[in-house]
């Protein structure tokens, strides 16, 4: 993530007109959030500006270069529907791609790829240097120029640097990371730093202050790396990608292996016999595990650990902890995984995933020394912690806009959110509605029942996280509905909408929803009669035998059969089906799989659209903006409060607030319809005044 700096006196009352330039959105911060923040505001034909304090820092990956996982995957598929480029960058570096969690069900599967660390970093740069309408600008922030409108709220105006050049525009996207009042820990050292080798940025804290924003701190980590050529990877259990070809950009037209390696990959890593890549070079990763020898030396050296000695005041991620947190916490475990990942084709830097720690340097070394593989490793770089301010989301509309100033909008770390995926979702949602909002249209916020951004968003304002928040599938109630296979066919119109993808991806999308359902329709009314000849086919293709006739579509429901089985077994020229059935036709493998999902899981699935639309009278329920809740009788006072600082758009909304109960959603109830009734007296009333009769008197 990056950041930029401000100067505490942030306050110039308009915009200087010593202009250099005039952007309709000026996005500071080049990492995962302002990379896809800047590209959506550009694709939108908004002129757009990106400032970073370092060029060679765009879109770095400071921690794993890994994109995905479990709902993360899910983020970079829903990013890559809405036009965004995280998905199509991976393509391009990844050194390895596989599907997790494939011995369960559809919901929880999702792509995880370990990518080109340099590699990811170079291709987005070249990506944003070549999108029309956006410049990309070296430079630091000092101040936050704004103008105060005639209800009292500030509207930021633009931006000037600390060269003296100051830059306005029609709003302004902060995507600073872990830069703002950055600190590095190792041990008992100290230093100012957003991450290792770049420096804080001071002052944006009290800027955001003075424009009555609340400022709070959290705290993350990141493991050593290690020397390749100091690990005995016979000792460890190899990790190999996927022997098929994954892809999570569903632009096909992406999906050229650029930046791929000359020859053969990198031999410092062994590719064991059988597992290497046909279709695609990959490298493999390496599973090693912690030992009591491992965990002693930790114990030992908790007196030395800034987490446990009072050096670091910050709140950490429950999720991601260091190594000395887990070996505390689940003292009776015996041993921790850890992962060796490759940073990129060319370099012998391995990534120690498992391992983030801010311990000395010293124990550091010791604790790797004493896992098998590693008895002889040598740090290429240290782990350290840093501490950074962020913003509570409770400040923000769903439209990622800053509540207490317009035009301002927030995405990525700076929110209270840990993980690239995370950052990236955000960035594209400010991205879009920064570009909707200077033109007068209404924000983009995608529901929960139709996004894992949705999910995000709304979970971060409704309900403000208390430390560094990760998206997990567990915290989407409809997650059947979410997969990870079809956010193209949930999302693609939106971005055709928005023009973040053109009407030939577009009309594809259109043609595989369409496909999709032909073939349901095919596959229910396609019977199968059981006979020898049939029996013998289902076999041979591994269907098992058929003892009644059933169609196509029950056939598909057993749980080991597959499209193309069950397709071939119904071919007219096979004898098992009349020549007046239909023929199902030949998809392609997503389509496939998109089929085969919606069969198996039809009555669960059909259960969640129908929970999903008993909730969504909650949800499309509004409350009106300037709704006074202090003035409600009956709210209880934590109610009020709650309320009041998060300021729900509608009742669903309301009801995720923690603090308000059911008895204070009735209250709302109440009121949204005395409020609805109001309205429809008004219109009744301005009608008769119109010379109209009012529509309950007409006939």
């Amino acid at each position: 993530m990056d950041a930029t700096a401000f100067d505490a006196a942030a306050h110039t009352g308009t915009t200087d007109d010593s202009t250099d330039a005039s952007y309709d959105v000026i996005v500071v911060g080049a990492g995962h959030a302002g990379c896809e923040a800047a590209l959506a505001c550009a694709r939108m034909g908004r002129r757009t500006l990106l400032l970073t304090m370092n060029l060679d820092s765009v879109a770095l990956m400071p921690c794993n270069p890994s994109v995905g996982g479990p709902a993360k995957g899910h983020l970079v598929r829903e990013i890559d529907a809405l036009g965004g480029e995280m998905g199509r960058n991976t393509d391009r570096t990844f050194i390895q791609i596989r599907l997790l969690n494939t011995g369960k069900g559809p919901a929880v599967q999702a792509l995880r790829a370990q990518c080109d660390k340099q590699a990811y970093r170079l291709a987005m740069k070249y990506c944003l240097e070549a999108q029309p309408g956006l410049t990309l600008r070296q430079a630091t922030v000092a101040r936050l120029l704004y103008e105060v409108g005639p209800d009292g709220r500030p509207r930021a105006t633009g931006v000037a640097t600390s060269n003296g050049a100051t830059f306005a525009a029609r709003a302004i996207i902060l995507t600073t990371g872990t830069f703002i009042n950055g600190r590095l820990v190792v041990g008992e050292k100290t230093q100012a730093g957003g991450r290792a080798g770049e420096a804080s940025a001071l002052g944006i804290s009290d800027a955001l202050r003075q424009l009555g924003l609340t400022v709070r701190r959290f705290k993350t980590g990141t493991p050593p790396r290690v020397d390749a050529r100091t690990i005995d990877f016979s000792r460890t259990i190899p990790q190999p990608g996927s022997p098929t070809p994954l892809y999570f950009s569903s632009d096909h037209a992406a999906r050229v292996d650029v930046l791929l390696p000359p020859g053969r990959p990198n031999p410092l890593y062994p590719v064991p016999t059988g597992m290497e890549s046909a279709w695609r070079p990959q490298l493999p990763c390496y599973l090693a595990h912690t030992t009591p020898r491992t965990h002693a030396i930790i114990r030992t050296n908790l007196d030395r650990s800034p987490l446990f000695n009072g050096i670091i005041e910050g709140i950490g991620p429950r999720y991601c902890p260091s190594i000395e947190d887990k070996v505390v916490r689940f003292a009776a475990k015996e041993s921790h995984q850890v992962f060796l990942e490759p940073e990129g084709w060319r370099t012998g830097e391995v990534y120690v995933q498992g391992m983030n720690t801010s311990l000395p340097e010293d124990v550091q070394i010791a604790m790797l020394r004493s896992i098998p593989g590693l008895e002889r490793v040598e740090l290429m770089r240290t782990g350290y912690a840093v501490e950074y301010d962020y913003v509570p989301s409770d400040q923000l509309t769903l439209a990622l806009e800053t509540k207490a100033v317009a035009g301002l909008f927030l995405a990525g770390q700076i929110n209270g959110t840990s993980g690239y995926e995370e950052a990236a979702a955000q960035g594209i949602v400010a991205g879009i509605n920064a570009a909707l909002a200077i033109t007068g249209r209404p924000p983009f916020i995608p529901r929960r029942d139709e996004a894992y951004i949705g999910v995000l968003i709304d979970d971060l304002v409704t309900q403000p996280p208390t430390e560094p928040y990760r998206l997990h599938t567990s915290r989407a109630e409809h997650r059947l509905l979410l997969r990870h296979d079809n956010a193209d066919l949930r999302l693609a119109h939106y971005a055709h909408g928005f023009g973040l993808i053109d009407g030939e991806r577009y009309a594809a999308t259109e043609r595989r929803a369409a496909l999709a359902s032909a073939a349901e329709a095919e596959l229910a009314a396609c019977a199968i009669t059981p006979a020898q000849a049939v029996n013998e086919r289902a076999e041979a293709l591994g269907l098992g035998s058929i003892t009644q006739t059933t169609t196509a579509a029950e056939l598909l429901r057993r749980p080991e059969a597959r499209y193309w089985q069950v397709r071939a077994l119904a071919a007219p020229d096979a004898g098992t089906v009349a020549q007046a059935m239909p023929t199902l036709p030949e998809l392609d493998e997503d389509t496939a799989v998109e089929v085969e999902l919606r069969i198996k899981y039809a009555g669960y699935i059909r259960k969640e659209q129908q929970i999903v639309q008993r909730a969504r009278r909650l949800e499309d329920m509004p409350l009106a903006p300037t709704l006074d809740f202090r003035a409600l009788p009956g709210l209880r006072n934590e109610a009020r409060g709650a309320l009041e600082r998060v300021r729900p758009r509608t009742i669903g909304q309301a009801a995720r607030i923690p603090g308000v109960t059911p008895a204070d959603i009735s209250i709302l109830l109440v009121q949204c319809e005395r409020s609805r009734r109001g309205m429809s007296r008004g219109v009744a009333a301005r009608a008769v005044g119109a010379g109209h009769a009012p529509a309950e008197a007409s006939g």
